[in-house]
């Protein structure tokens, strides 16, 4: 375990704290009833687990903002609301993607769906599902954004409203990267085979910089980062946020379920036009096209189908994919020669790199 490593696991129980209490004081705000108890129920449990990465980033971008060790800027509730927009986004998610499952207990949509029928409720499960997983997420993007309001409040007008400003910007990318990823899985294979490009550009507005960049530009800010240190930070971070994504894709081909909390193969059943792919199809057989062709989007493969395309993947896209991670860390790394940053700032920035773009789960 890296220092950085160390010092993030030493603040990661404090942001389950700010978060939950953030959500506690949404939902006190809204004095539901007991209708909505489940509903409530499920709230908590969206922001239950998770690897609070975009907290900790949060908090990162604030120590290079401030010089104050991590953990100790007043960037606690920017911290809490960037966990809520997350759980509300993997929410949507799960219901975009028709996934069963996340981190081995079902999701939002499934267990509406569940307790609709458990209840013998008229109307159709699924569908009520469905409309109640949407209504969470949002739900908890409400929470987000009461709680970025109160960040913001605890700040100078003007740095207050740039953050807001980044924050809005932030999340209406994440929509579109959303539909563009939703598009590309509608478009036959044949007729618009995956291209790295256009498979980079939803990488890059659907989580690169969602899940990277923008966490510690909002830290920074906050903190009061002067324009320098946010340039090389965007500068060093966005390829890290592709890479970031990258290992991603490959942990959903190859990973393992009972590390990564996902079902293996998922990326192959709901046939994500990933680099990882594009790469894959540029070098494939016809034959292999052919087998990818039936595999991607089929939510219900043969084993021996989905282990003969992961295997066409690892075979034809996987080295090339890899060599493209390690392409984007150094590009990250040549960001930070000759900045502003200190040698201890910059050390940890190389070590963040290795922790977001090594990692198994």
């Amino acid at each position: 375990m890296t220092t950085l490593d160390r010092r993030f696991a030493a603040l990661r129980p404090r942001i389950d704290l700010d978060t939950a209490r953030a959500l506690d004081e949404a939902l006190g705000a809204l004095e539901a009833g007991d209708a909505a108890d489940v509903l409530v129920e499920a709230a908590r449990d969206a922001i239950r687990s998770g690897k609070r990465l975009r907290a900790l980033l949060a908090h990162f971008g604030a120590s290079l903002g401030s010089g104050a060790p991590i953990g100790e800027s007043d960037v606690h509730l920017l911290g809490a609301a960037l966990e809520l927009y997350q759980a509300s986004a993997l929410v949507h998610d799960d219901l975009i993607d028709k996934a069963q499952t996340r981190r081995g207990i079902a999701t939002p949509h499934v267990r509406f769906a569940r307790a609709h029928a458990h209840s013998s409720w008229s109307g159709s499960a699924p569908d009520f599902g469905a409309a109640a997983a949407v209504l969470l997420g949002d739900l908890l993007f409400s929470a987000a954004e009461s709680t970025m309001i109160r960040q913001s409040e605890r700040l100078p007008h003007d740095r207050a409203t740039r953050l807001l400003a980044r924050y809005a910007h932030m999340h209406a990318e994440v929509a579109l990267g959303q539909y563009l990823d939703v598009r590309a899985e509608n478009l036959p294979l044949r007729a618009f085979g995956p291209s790295v490009p256009d498979a980079r550009e939803v990488v890059l507005r659907k989580s690169a910089r969602y899940s990277v960049v923008q966490p510690a530009l909002l830290g920074a800010m906050a903190a009061g980062a002067d324009e320098e240190v946010l340039r090389t930070l965007e500068s060093a971070l966005t390829p890290w946020g592709i890479a970031f994504q990258l290992r991603d894709d490959d942990l959903g081909v190859f990973g393992d379920p009972e590390v990564t909390g996902k079902p293996a193969g998922d990326d192959i059943r709901e046939g994500k036009r990933t680099v990882l792919l594009a790469l894959t199809w540029e070098k494939s057989s016809e034959a292999e096209r052919l087998h990818l062709e039936r595999a991607l989007g089929n939510p219900d493969p043969g084993p021996g189908e989905l282990a003969e395309a992961a295997d066409i993947i690892a075979a034809r896209g996987r080295a090339g994919h890899e060599g493209l991670i390690e392409a984007l860390i150094e590009e990250g790394a040549r960001a930070l020669d000759d900045s502003v940053l200190t040698p201890q700032m910059r050390s940890d920035l190389l070590e963040l790199s290795r922790i977001i773009t090594a990692r198994t789960n």
